[in-house]
């Protein structure tokens, strides 16, 4: 009996540590992937799901001959991260160009959202297809492979539209129903997933992500679980950072036409000034066209508002007609006028 406690207490030690505060990934994988290398990488930017990023390897294992991985230990984050299982039939190198820029083209992967202490088994389907499906400990491992089968179902709808209108129409059913659906997981990780698939550059389904982004709390709302739930997580850093910079850009996208047509007016307005001023200096300086002219010129110049021709005008100023055609030129320069009909205004 003495020997029974300490045996007791031995086993359930051993037990615990093997089973507390571990995580276990495991899988299988087709004949086509056997004694291939695997990878698990941790995702720090919830933009790069996509990318294979060699610094963020984090373990290794082979496919054995009977198509099984393994990936165990106890070093991963205690508070929920995303995650993502790769395997390629490239080479074990993974520095080689192939890994790095992505370009094998017999690989897969799957990306989750995962702690220190969950257990995930990705058997095959029937069709010997990896990771298509899951056994898991905690629900919110299954979030990004309910949310991907949601958008591909709204994409075949995308696909099968006959119009513009249509599209629009499905373009905003679709980023409401992701949002409520990831909404609904209770896991701000599996919102902000959904929300990077409606947002990115790429996403067809950006224009209107930035025009809600102007009306809806959505995001607001958002932000708030991710600072209550993941308060110093680089994705809720990266998420408020993000928000931010898509409500300058639709600003600076809205100003620019507003720019514009303010920039119209006031050239308009500043033409207008400047023909009634250069009006009023005309003005100013026909008044005083005696004190510009010199007598001889203002004796011509009155003639001329008379209607005397030239020849006329000569007559009664006994001088030659080509000294009245001088002083008329004479006239023209300093009241900086072009013809007679202008000759009414200064008087």
């Amino acid at each position: 009996m003495k020997f029974r406690l300490p045996i007791l207490i031995l086993f359930f030690l051993v037990f615990c540590s093997k089973n507390y505060g571990q995580f276990q990934f495991s899988g299988e994988v087709n004949s086509d992937y056997i004694y291939s290398k695997v990878y698990l990488n941790v995702i720090d930017n919830y933009k790069h799901n996509e990318l294979f990023l060699t610094e963020k390897i984090i373990q290794e294992t082979t496919v054995d001959s009977l198509g099984y991985f393994i990936f165990e230990g106890d070093f991963l984050s205690e508070k929920n991260k995303y995650y993502k299982i790769y395997i390629d039939k490239c080479n074990d190198n993974v520095m080689d160009y192939n890994h790095l820029l992505n370009h094998c083209d017999e690989s897969s992967y799957t990306v989750f959202i995962a702690n220190n202490q969950d257990e995930i088994h990705f058997p095959l389907n029937d069709l010997e297809q990896m990771f298509c499906d899951f056994k898991y400990t905690s629900r919110q491992n299954i979030a990004i492979h309910r949310i991907d089968s949601i958008q591909e179902v709204l994409l075949n709808d995308l696909q099968d539209s006959k119009n513009d209108k249509q599209r629009k129409i499905i373009y905003n059913n679709y980023t409401k129903k992701l949002q409520r659906f990831s909404k609904s997981l209770n896991e701000p990780l599996a919102e902000l997933y959904s929300f990077n698939l409606y947002t990115s550059e790429q996403s067809f389904s950006r224009p209107f992500y930035l025009d809600d982004l102007q009306q809806s709390n959505y995001y607001d709302d958002l932000s708030k679980r991710l600072q209550i739930q993941y308060p110093n997580s680089n994705y809720t850093a990266q998420f408020s950072t993000d928000i931010k910079r898509d409500r300058l850009l639709f600003e600076k996208e809205t100003l620019n036409p507003i720019v514009l047509i303010l920039g119209g007016i006031l050239l308009v307005s500043l033409s207008f000034n400047f023909i009634f001023i250069r009006r009023n200096r005309k003005k100013k300086s026909k008044i005083d066209y005696k004190i510009v002219l010199s007598p001889q010129e203002q004796n011509v110049f009155e003639l001329m508002k008379q209607n005397h021709s030239n020849k006329e005008i000569a007559d009664v100023l006994f001088i030659s007609v080509s000294t009245v055609k001088t002083h008329i030129n004479n006239i023209y320069s300093k009241l900086s006028i072009s013809s007679r009909k202008e000759i009414d205004h200064f008087f």
